[in-house]
């Protein structure tokens, strides 16, 4: 009930924080990971996003690292962002990497990682490109990752 109160408020939020230039940046998909439903963290991250003027598309929550990896195809993204909440789901964003390397697209995109238990330590073990530990670090993440300064 906590989760859907904050949505409601985001969107409410949302038209008085979009900066004055509405050129995207970039594309970039965002999802929770399968297994988990905590997405609170994830739509904060997404707003942020959203205000600085990415164009993010919101898979949702418990999402198949499959469907991480077709709809960046699909979406022509250039960013793939994975959370999770929860420590039993977390090993799965590796599959998202794993899948990427096994259809010889790794390079075409970038990867980040997020979420309570997930660290710079585990992003580097997975290969991700980055890991935030918050959503302002994730819009800086997203900068630097495209060759911007943050």
């Amino acid at each position: 009930m906590c989760a859907d109160a904050m949505n409601k408020g985001i969107q409410i939020l949302k038209p008085y924080l979009k900066g004055e230039n509405n050129v995207a940046k970039a594309k970039i998909v965002i999802g929770v990971i399968e297994g988990d439903t905590h997405d609170i963290g994830k739509n904060l991250v997404k707003l942020m996003l959203d205000v600085s003027n990415y164009d993010v598309v919101d898979l949702g929550r418990d999402v198949p690292p499959t469907v991480f990896v077709d709809r960046a195809i699909a979406e022509n993204a250039q960013i793939i962002m994975i959370s999770s909440l929860m420590t039993t789901t977390m090993e799965s964003m590796a599959d998202v990497i794993a899948i990427l390397n096994e259809r010889g697209i790794r390079d075409q995109f970038k990867v980040a990682v997020g979420g309570g238990p997930v660290s710079q330590g585990f992003a580097t073990k997975i290969g991700a490109d980055g890991y935030s530990k918050n959503a302002a670090d994730a819009v800086r993440l997203c900068q630097t990752m495209l060759g911007g300064t943050p």
